[in-house]
């Protein structure tokens, strides 16, 4: 028996051929279509009934970049509009006959973690990806919180720094403007006047101090977003996700900023990466829809 699994991004759509063990069969991907005239579902549509002729597919499991009611109905989806103000589930059901299971992104990588990665052993973590912006995904008591219509973990949001006479710059003072690789990268390439990749600013930095000072205080704002949700959940571990996390100084950076904030902290909480990349979210996926009962 096996299960079809996407990964749904802006840019593309990513899906593979599993089995029950999470064991990839078959992966490939397609452009995500232009949105406005619902060619996304229609996509993942034909991607099924394909596979339904070469596979004896069980049913279709989805991580999805999208604020998802307990229901399912997902009321925000981010560059993915086709998929929003809609039950995907029964669109899917209607169109193929498979039940169908999705969740958030980053709930998808912290299932993951959960199911066969860096968290099998710990009932409560955090899982934050660091890319574009920041995403989280939280487990209490051995069970993924979702929060009041399915925002529990927004960690981006969260302001890291304010002044009351500066309200207008609020939005520049968040932990995703603050601590996401992108805009670190956004602002080394508007110093430097340059179209830097995030590998080679890290290179720059070897020989460029005001890119190094840059570097530094988004290592530092790291530091402070994990702080306060150190303190906010008391996990017994955080995992970091997203493409800077196969940087073998990443977690020594944080330690060092988080130790300067409180020497003490390190005693309570492990930093640690997620041990899966880019197939995360298709595993924690499959996590879901093998965990729930129809």
């Amino acid at each position: 028996m096996y299960y079809i699994v996407f990964d749904i991004g802006g840019t593309s759509i990513k899906y593979s051929i599993m089995n029950k063990d999470g064991e990839f069969i078959e992966s490939d991907s397609v452009k995500t279509p232009l949105q406005g005239e619902g060619k996304t579902q229609e996509t993942l549509v034909d991607v099924i009934n394909a596979y339904k002729i070469k596979y004896d597919i069980k049913g279709v499991a989805m991580s999805v970049p999208g604020g998802i009611d307990d229901d399912g109905y997902i009321h925000f989806m981010g560059q993915v509009t086709d998929l929003q103000d809609m039950y995907l589930n029964k669109y899917i059901k209607e169109h193929t006959g498979l039940n169908c299971i999705y969740d958030n992104d980053v709930n998808c990588v912290a299932m993951a973690e959960k199911y066969k990665g860096n968290a099998i052993d710990n009932k409560n973590f955090i899982c934050i990806t660091i890319g574009t912006g920041i995403g989280g995904g939280v487990f209490i008591n051995n069970q993924l919180y979702r929060g009041h219509r399915g925002m529990a973990g927004e960690f981006g949001i969260n302001i890291l720094e304010h002044r009351l006479s500066k309200l207008e710059d609020i939005p520049k003072r968040t932990f995703s403007k603050l601590g996401s690789t992108y805009n670190l990268i956004d602002r080394v390439n508007k110093l430097k006047n340059s179209n830097l990749d995030g590998i080679q600013v890290f290179e720059l930095a070897n020989k460029d101090k005001e890119v190094q000072e840059l570097i530094e205080d988004f290592y530092f704002s790291l530091a402070i977003g994990i702080y306060n949700i150190v303190y906010s959940f008391a996990p017994e571990k955080v995992l970091l996700g997203g493409g800077v996390s196969s940087r073998e100084d990443l977690i020594e950076n944080i330690n060092k900023y988080l130790k300067l904030l409180n020497s003490e902290i390190l005693d309570m909480v492990i930093i640690d990466t997620c041990k899966f990349q880019n197939n995360s979210g298709k595993i924690g996926a499959l996590y879901k829809y093998l965990s729930t009962n129809f």
